[in-house]
């Protein structure tokens, strides 16, 4: 899964960014603050950077600069009140790529991320597995070759089972994943939402089982499920 970095103070703007481009297929580890911003990008691989240049520790240019003099070549998309012509273009010098101005309206931010993660290349394959194809970037997922009807929260759920080809997903990763690291979900909004991707599966004879007290794992065709249901 394509990693976006976003580095915002704002609680409203990160916890929508968060889960709008989550629904979208993209992980996103969010930063309140310019301090550890390098030491992250030093260990993880990320696609692309939103950058706010108004943060409470730090000016977002000089830690554009500082992303860019660390030797790391990723888009990076500022965010920023600043409107006149003189500040996009000191943005630009300090090594953005893409410039939007607050406020915005997230599908625009969503199709600019989108364009600068293609760009950087770092969208994966679409996995497969048993027969399932699912390409997050263009929201769809098939069963040998059947479209499956899925809105965004179920697609990636889909994904990161899939992607686990078997193996047991835990709960605390799936909402990390999919609903976001900020994000206050009851294990029963888990629940109502893995039943509803269960009964979308049906045609393509795949399941999902619950591991008690860990997650949820999905079970190809061939093979029983010795774990029950959620």
């Amino acid at each position: 899964m394509s990693m976006v970095l976003l580095v915002e103070d704002d609680a409203g703007i990160g916890r929508s960014v968060v889960q709008g481009l989550g629904g979208r297929g993209l992980a996103v580890r969010w930063l309140r603050q310019g301090a550890g911003v390098l030491d992250l990008l030093a260990q993880e691989q990320v696609a692309t950077v939103v950058l706010d240049i108004g943060l409470p520790d730090a000016d977002g240019l000089a830690l554009c600069r500082a992303i860019r003099a660390a030797g790391h070549g990723m888009p990076i998309l500022m965010l920023t009140a600043r409107t006149a012509l003189d500040d996009r273009l000191e943005g630009f010098q300090a090594g953005a790529d893409d410039y939007l101005p607050k406020p915005f309206a997230f599908a625009e931010l969503a199709a600019r991320v989108g364009v600068l993660v293609r760009r950087a290349g770092q969208l994966a394959p679409p996995p497969i597995a048993w027969g399932l194809v699912i390409d997050r970037a263009q929201g769809m997922a098939a069963w040998q070759g059947e479209p499956l009807a899925l809105e965004p929260r179920s697609l990636a759920l889909l994904a990161e089972l899939a992607l686990a080809r078997g193996a047991v997903v835990e709960r605390a990763v799936l909402v990390d994943r999919v609903w976001g690291a900020d994000a206050v979900i009851t294990d029963n909004a888990v629940d109502v939402a893995v039943s509803a991707l269960r009964k979308r599966l049906y045609p393509c004879a795949l399941t999902i089982a619950a591991v008690r007290g860990r997650g949820f794992r999905l079970v190809p065709p061939e093979l029983p499920s010795y774990f029950g249901s959620a």
